[in-house]
């Protein structure tokens, strides 16, 4: 069972929510800013957080951008208006948010969106444990999974990189390694090794996914 944090001033739209989503069988907890939602992670580590935008103190870009910190697979969705989506692309873009969910929602299209996005994040789990003693993110975005090393210094090397990709390669099990072969064969995709070379060194793993299943429900 999948379990969600609603995180809402308005107490009727977070009491809404969670009706809907404990009678689709998920655990639920809820929180009325920011502050109290980080408080309760750690008792309550959620699968996925559900944050409103425009909240007194922090809003809900800065909350997401907190819980990719400390729970780097958590799935981060903003809930809001569409007035606010201009103010909120940046973080979709870098990857602080998996999803823009407009106020009012359509029930079966955010139940739909979430098991879309839970599935996707068992393969994101099995892509990033290769790495993740190393200082690497994870994280959706948009119609890609994304796996970014990266560290302060020099670029990375070519024999650093080739021994980052054999790593990944290296620890998958064949039956992991059908899953991303097969995930990438239904959309006609690769995976993606991208080395920048610049002041930092990084490297990142793309692997390609559906485009939102809802597009009223996506950026």
């Amino acid at each position: 069972m999948a379990s969600i944090l609603i995180v809402d001033d308005e107490p009727q739209v977070a009491r809404a929510l969670g009706r809907l989503l404990r009678r689709s069988g998920f655990e639920v907890e809820m929180a009325a800013s920011g502050e109290e939602a980080l408080a309760k992670i750690g008792a309550f580590v959620p699968d996925v957080v559900i944050s409103d935008f425009r909240m007194p103190g922090m809003d809900g870009a800065q909350l997401l951008a907190e819980v990719k910190k400390r729970l780097p697979l958590a799935l981060r969705l903003i809930l809001s208006g569409h007035a606010d989506l201009r103010s909120i692309l940046s973080s979709i873009n870098e990857g602080e948010i998996c999803r823009f969910l407009s106020k009012p929602w359509d029930d079966r299209e955010i139940l739909a969106l979430l098991q879309k996005l839970l599935a996707e994040r068992e393969l994101l789990a099995i892509l990033y444990q290769p790495f993740r003693a190393l200082p690497a993110e994870a994280f959706q975005q948009e119609s890609k999974l994304v796996v970014r090393l990266q560290r302060p210094g020099l670029p990375f090397s070519t024999e650093q990189i080739v021994s980052l990709i054999s790593k990944f390669t290296g620890v998958l099990e064949q039956s992991q390694l059908d899953l991303v072969g097969g995930l990438l064969e239904r959309h006609a995709g690769r995976i993606s090794f991208v080395a920048d070379v610049g002041a930092s060194q990084q490297l990142t793993l793309e692997i390609p996914v559906e485009a939102p299943l809802a597009a009223g429900l996506a950026p």
